[in-house]
């Protein structure tokens, strides 16, 4: 079985408090995410391995499991989670995965 790997390369932005001043500092992070070819036989599967993408993205741009229900929703609206999921369906370059992505933007701006 044939295994393959998304890097998902994310600038994300750390800001740094001290005192009443901030400082902004920018990083690269990389979350991979294993999928099999099969995982894109079907929009229902290019689906579910979009939602395993758009996790990795918000662990990525600084968000967890376990993350308040809006500071999820923020960083999903973020360019760092949108940068990220996009270039991971831009490398893995499969028909139903960008529909899957399509589809997703679609339903975010109704």
């Amino acid at each position: 079985m044939n295994k393959w790997f998304v890097v998902a390369f994310v600038l994300g932005g750390i800001v740094l408090a001290e005192r009443h001043a901030a400082a902004a500092a920018m990083e690269t992070s990389e979350i991979r995410v294993r999928y099999d070819r099969h995982e894109l036989g079907s929009p229902a599967a290019a689906r579910r391995l979009f939602g395993r993408i758009g996790d990795a993205a918000l662990e990525s741009c600084g968000a967890s499991s376990f993350s308040l229900a809006e500071f999820k929703t923020a960083t999903m609206a973020s360019r760092c989670w949108r940068d990220a999921v996009d270039e991971a369906v831009r490398r893995i370059d499969n028909p139903l995965l960008t529909a899957a992505a399509r589809e997703d933007r679609r339903s975010e701006s109704h």
